[in-house]
């Protein structure tokens, strides 16, 4: 109405550039119900980041994380998240680096009593892993390099499972968040298993990224996003907001006093 009555230029609102996240689903981290938006701490993250970097996100229909692979390769998603760094994803993405990666856990029979909280442990025992998984642990891939007759590497968490319950092998060793997961989506898998006291430690820090595609048109934003995922970082916006809530793993919970070392 002041602009009317000085005689001057109504001044319009710029709208928002709106930037495409492709996602599965990732429960606790991005998960789908229905036909509402996703919920967890993931979504929680990124609309922060959004907030602040000045953008509005563009939830896409849950999709399988290859084709998001395959959208961001071409332009026509934006965003990723919850990504480990390879040279492939490198390549058709810029990571930005956000939170340390959970490491991976080596699961027992619930009846195994076994106490392992030493790598060199692992030679005596055969192993499952999941194939075409990338992001083991140095050490424990040149033990598997020295000893290839004492692994077996299956398609899927639930297969390596389910070989390790039938005692055909001694342990898995699968990423943490999914394989619990997946036990607790799965009634048949609850209390048949326990977690070994090993933690796989790396030599050097690896971080989970957001991935911002090359062939975006927003790539203009690149630096507004880093400086703004920083700031989050820096202020324990990321620590807040990244956090899984407490849900039962439905793993044996046995304490260590009852366990025997071989």
């Amino acid at each position: 109405m002041l602009c009317a009555l000085l005689g001057l230029p109504a001044v319009a609102e710029v709208p928002k550039p709106q930037l495409n996240w492709c996602l599965d689903h990732f429960p606790s981290f991005h998960e789908f119900h229905g036909q509402n938006k996703p919920v967890g701490a993931s979504v929680d993250l990124m609309e922060e980041l959004a907030r602040r970097s000045g953008f509005t996100l563009v939830y896409k229909e849950r999709t399988p994380v290859a084709r998001c692979f395959r959208q961001m390769e071409n332009g026509e998603s934006d965003l990723m998240t919850n990504l480990n760094f390879t040279p492939e994803r490198a390549e058709i993405m810029h990571l930005l680096p956000y939170a340390e990666t959970i490491p991976e856990t080596l699961y027992l029979k619930a009846d195994d009593t076994r106490f392992i909280d030493q790598l060199s442990q692992l030679s005596s025992l055969v192993l499952v892993t999941v194939r075409n998984y990338s992001f083991y642990n140095p050490a424990l891939l040149a033990l598997f390099e020295a000893q290839p007759e004492r692994r077996i590497e299956v398609d899927s968490i639930a297969a390596g499972f389910e070989l390790l319950r039938k005692g055909r092998v001694d342990g898995l060793i699968v990423p943490t968040q999914s394989s619990l997961e997946l036990i607790r989506s799965q009634p048949q898998l609850h209390y048949q298993f326990r977690k070994a006291s090993l933690t796989f430690k790396f030599p050097t820090k690896r971080y989970i990224n957001i991935g911002l595609s090359k062939k975006s048109k927003h790539l203009y934003l690149k630096e507004k996003i880093e400086s703004t995922l920083k700031q989050m970082i820096e202020d324990g916006t990321v620590q807040r907001l990244y956090q899984v809530k407490q849900a039962p793993t439905y793993l044996l919970d046995t304490p260590v006093t009852q366990l025997r070392r071989d």
